[in-house]
């Protein structure tokens, strides 16, 4: 066999090398000290609450964003094509209320600019985007409200999803796999790149970014893409770890199956759509924040790349057949550094969230996951769909 086709066998291996390494370089980071957020006054603030059809669940989100603003601050829940009371229970609880009706135009996204374009009546100092099923720690809001003015720059908090109470064992894996997604590696981007991910909810705005955004669109991961826009224009996002924002998976296996297939398909399509482009710019800008950004966007679910990892060590395994050894030794260096990187990642940061006696969950898990990537659960991610949240671990 020659070293030329060698080599090109060797390409897939070396890109799973490749993104294995940076997984482990993120996982070493978030070992280090973090990086400080700036911290300071926001000026006037507006939160701006997107909501379809969650009269049932809003209330507690409502709650904590009421406890937290100061004279002169606003809270505005966009009421997006709903169907039930969210208008009226937001406005009994004493936020402000835009109603938006649009059947034809559905999503966040939409949702979103309809609140900055009314806001441009009255401008902010400081935006903040909150989902209506989440619940604020303490601090969080003025956390990330003034590292956003203070930095003027986009300041994203420290988003995590858990398993509700009751919830069945497969949710601690999903809430162990959130966390190394939302706190491990975004504190390694945050303290060795200076960058990090917007990660759905709890971001805060400068106006002068806000308003010079155009986010209508039915995007399903519009979180990404703000970050992909912001970062290419050179308004990389803070991360503000200590202010948390919280929220739970579904209950039912269905709700959870068609939400991880919304972000994970969303994800992946939006990244092999978005991510070349951005590092082949930081590659010729020599922006180093940016292509770690790329690459972070890149990473696939922690389940998929294990799978990708397992089926490609096995394939490079038959190569050797045929004397060809070197995608076998770039695989199995990948499976390595992957699995310390996880075991890491779960021993420093994990055990609460996934304790030793859950592990036999890890083969549901698997099993619900494996459905994430089946026909019915892809139709879902046509276009943006609400969270079954209804259950006894739903947030109320």
């Amino acid at each position: 066999m020659t070293p030329l086709l060698e080599a090109l066998f060797a390409i897939p291996a070396l890109v799973l090398f490749a993104l294995a390494a940076f997984f482990a370089l993120e996982v070493l980071g978030a070992l280090l000290p973090a990086r400080a957020a700036p911290r300071g006054a926001a000026g006037r603030v507006a939160v701006v609450v997107p909501a379809h059809n969650e009269g049932g669940h809003i209330l507690p989100t409502l709650a904590d964003i009421k406890a937290q603003l100061k004279e002169g601050d606003r809270l505005i829940v966009v009421a997006d094509n709903c169907d039930d009371d969210t208008a009226e229970v937001a406005m009994r609880a004493g936020a402000a209320c835009l109603i938006r009706n649009n059947p034809t135009l559905r999503g966040k996204g939409f949702a979103l600019q309809f609140a900055l374009d009314k806001l441009r009546e009255d401008p902010p100092d400081v935006v903040v985007f909150l989902d209506a099923d989440c619940r604020l720690g303490e601090g969080a809001l003025s956390k990330i409200a003034g590292a956003a003015a203070v930095s003027d720059r986009p300041a994203q908090g420290l988003y995590l999803m858990q398993a509700g109470e009751g919830a069945p064992a497969n949710r601690m894996v999903a809430e162990f796999a959130w966390l190394t997604l939302n706190r491990v590696r975004m504190a390694g981007l945050s303290t060795l790149f200076d960058v990090c991910r917007l990660t759905g909810s709890g971001l805060a705005l400068p106006w002068r970014i806000a308003e010079g955004l155009d986010l209508a669109s039915a995007e399903i991961v519009e979180d990404l893409a703000l970050t992909a826009q912001l970062v290419s224009a050179g308004e990389a996002p803070v991360f503000v770890q200590d202010a948390t924002i919280t929220s739970e998976f579904p209950y039912s296996d269905e709700g959870a199956v068609n939400q991880h297939a919304r972000w994970e398909h969303g994800s992946l399509r939006f990244a092999l759509k978005r991510a070349p482009a951005m590092l082949a710019d930081a590659a010729g800008e020599a922006d180093i924040r940016k292509a770690a950004a790329a690459i972070d966007m890149i990473m696939p679910p922690l389940t998929l790349f294990a799978a990708a990892l397992v089926a490609a060590t096995v394939a490079s395994a038959l190569l050797r057949a045929l004397r060809i050894d070197l995608p076998l030794e770039l695989c199995l260096s990948a499976t390595g550094l992957f699995g310390a990187a996880a075991l890491v990642s779960w021993i420093v940061f994990g055990r609460q969230a996934l304790p030793p006696s859950a592990f036999g969950a890890v083969f549901g898990y698997a099993a619900e996951k494996a459905k994430v990537y089946g026909a019915r659960a892809r139709a879902t991610t046509a276009a943006w769909t609400r969270t079954d949240r209804d259950g006894p671990g739903a947030a109320s």
